[in-house]
């Protein structure tokens, strides 16, 4: 950005002029250096994590760490990826979905999974946890991640306010026999993930591409939507707004950040959220962004805090500068303005939306024809 309305390619210069069949961009600080790292699915069957080494002379540099981090391995085509804390440690964890399907349709690899046949590194999960060292382990097995998505799009929120990020993929690609259900996992504890696809009723078999996780009505609770349908005409479909009915009594804190010296949004911004939830002291964390790939989610940061009746301490460390800024004791289940600099907390009133029910279809009685 060259500050006066144009922009500069330096990305040879910077060492991240990657050529690829790039499917998938994200970007964190997943080292806590204070620079933000981009990481990068393909379909040539490589992955990249490109480390942001700061201003180095007079622009900034990027080094290519993705084997020094271990995630190299599994060379397969990906496509929906994301940074995010999946289990409350402080460090951002990388997402990405395979999408190698070779010669035969997705419904088979759906078919052999669900018949208990093996399904090697077909349409699966790949679940990077951060090691806080610069390197990576992938704990999909562990995480009970490794099963057949084929996701095209998909997006990470709190389906029932425990703290926890929760996942939903759309699923799916151009050929009219890949039918496969978009896909549903509860986070359990920042350990594993559950399958709640069928308890959900979120299965939806026609092809699922961008989600999000937002608190439509504002009442605190996430819905998700999610865009459907294929490539061609014949393959078109309505997309889905799922209402969420409260999966909990959990409570909840929306965040809106308003950046000074950081940009005005304040994306890139890191929260954490410092509470006891029954007794149990614990911390919430979340970077400031759109959420996942093929979708995107609103910039109001939607937090969920368990059972804790108050919030001990609300820490932002602003993007840019680093700097950080503390509230304390913050009442839970409010829609708060935080702005860069300001120490007044300003709560905003939003009024809440309820969707109507329709009323009963009237009968409709058959029509006859007759025909001279």
């Amino acid at each position: 950005n060259n500050h006066d309305g144009t922009f500069t390619d330096i990305a040879e210069k910077a060492h991240c002029n990657m050529m690829a069949f790039v499917k998938g961009v994200t970007s964190a600080d997943f080292d806590h250096d204070g620079w933000p790292d981009v990481f990068l699915s393909t379909m040539n069957g490589q992955k990249y994590l490109l480390r942001n080494k700061g201003i180095k002379g007079d622009g900034v540099d990027f080094e290519d760490v993705t084997e020094k981090a271990g995630i190299a391995s599994n060379h397969a085509r990906t496509f929906t990826t994301w940074f995010y804390d999946y289990d409350n440690d402080g460090w951002s964890d990388v997402l990405v979905c395979d999408y190698n399907f070779r010669s035969k349709s997705l419904a088979y690899y759906a078919g052999a999974e669900g018949m208990g046949k093996p399904v090697p590194d077909a349409g699966t999960i790949y679940l990077y946890h951060n090691n806080q060292n610069g390197t990576f382990t992938n704990v999909s097995k562990e995480a009970g991640l490794d099963k057949v998505t084929f996701s095209m799009g998909a997006n990470f929120g709190d389906i029932d306010n425990d703290g926890y990020l929760d996942m939903y993929f759309g699923t799916g690609n151009p050929d009219f026999k890949s039918l496969v259900p978009n896909k549903m996992f509860k986070n359990l504890g920042g350990k594993k993930f559950a399958d709640v696809t069928v308890s959900s009723r979120t299965g939806n078999l026609q092809k699922g591409h961008g989600v999000a996780f937002a608190d439509i009505r504002n009442t605190g609770i996430q819905d998700i939507y999610i865009k459907m349908g294929g490539a061609y005409i014949g393959d078109s479909y309505t997309s889905s707004l799922y209402v969420n009915p409260g999966q909990s009594n959990n409570n909840w804190i929306s965040l809106n950040l308003e950046g000074v010296k950081a940009n005005r949004v304040a994306i890139g911004s890191h929260i954490k959220l410092s509470f006891v939830d029954n007794g149990v002291k614990r911390n919430v964390y979340k970077d400031v962004n759109s959420g996942g790939s093929f979708g995107s989610s609103p910039l109001r940061q939607e937090i969920g805090i368990g059972q804790a009746k108050v919030i001990d301490d609300i820490e932002i460390q602003w993007a840019g500068d680093n700097a950080v800024q503390h509230f304390k004791n913050v009442k839970p289940n409010q829609f708060l303005h935080l702005t860069e600099g300001n120490n007044i907390v300003e709560v905003i009133h939003l009024k809440k939306l309820a969707y109507k029910k329709l009323a009963k279809p009237p009968v409709c009685m058959p029509m006859i024809s007759q025909v001279k």
